[in-house]
C-alpha cells in the first residue's frame, strides 16, 4: 500500500480526514435528540458533503492528487455514510432492506478495492453512477433527519432511485475490477 503520513497533511487529505471528525458530533448529536438537534445535524452534514466536494476539487486545481488522498478520502465517506446509517437504522428510521444493501454495497467495494490493490498496486476511481449513488445516499439520511410529512412519498421513491443506482454502479465497478484483474 502507497501510504505516505506526509502526504497526510495535504490540504485535501486534511479535509477528509476533517470529514471524518465531524462523523463523532453528527452520531451523538443524533442519539442524543435528533428532533431537538436537527438543526445541528444538517450543518454538520451539509458540511461533510462540501468538505468531500472540496477536496477533490483541490486536490486537481492544485495538483495534490495523491496516493494516501486515494485510500483516505473513499474510507472517510465509507466511515461517515456506515456510521450515520447505522446510527438511524438502531434508531429505526431506516428500512431493513435499505439498510443491508447500502451496507453491502461498501462491504464489497472495500473487499474488490483491497483485493485489487494487494493482486496489481491499482485503485479503481469511483464511477458517474456511483458518485450519483452516494449523493442520493446522502439525500435520503438528509431527508430521514429532516422528517417533514410532506417529504415523505418521496422519500420512498428516492429509496427506490438509489437501490437502481446502487446496483448499476456496483455492477460497473464489479465490471471494471473483472476487466483490471484480467488485464493483469
Amino acid at each position: 500500500m502507497n501510504f505516505n503520513y506526509k502526504e497526510l497533511f495535504l490540504i485535501p487529505n486534511l479535509l477528509s480526514l476533517f470529514r471524518t471528525l465531524l462523523v463523532i458530533p453528527v452520531i451523538y448529536f443524533i442519539f442524543d435528540d435528533i428532533d431537538g438537534n436537527k438543526i445541528v445535524i444538517i450543518v454538520l452534514i451539509v458540511t461533510m458533503y462540501v468538505t468531500d466536494i472540496l477536496d477533490g476539487f483541490v486536490a486537481r486545481r492544485f495538483n495534490q492528487i495523491s496516493e494516501t488522498g486515494k485510500i483516505v478520502d473513499p474510507i472517510a465517506d465509507k466511515l461517515a455514510v456506515v456510521s450515520i446509517f447505522i446510527v438511524l437504522f438502531i434508531k429505526g428510521l431506516i428500512p431493513v432492506w435499505f439498510f443491508v444493501l447500502v451496507i453491502l454495497r461498501d462491504i464489497l467495494i472495500l473487499y474488490f478495492g483491497a483485493k485489487l490493490k494487494n493482486k496489481t498496486g491499482l485503485t479503481l476511481m469511483s464511477n458517474m453512477p456511483g458518485k450519483i449513488a452516494v449523493f442520493g445516499i446522502g439525500l435520503v439520511i438528509l431527508l430521514t433527519i429532516i422528517k417533514y410529512e410532506l417529504l415523505n412519498p418521496y422519500v420512498s421513491f428516492l429509496y427506490y432511485i438509489v437501490t437502481l443506482l446502487i446496483v448499476y454502479s456496483s455492477s460497473l465497478y464489479f465490471f471494471r475490477y473483472k476487466q483490471t484483474i484480467g488485464e493483469q
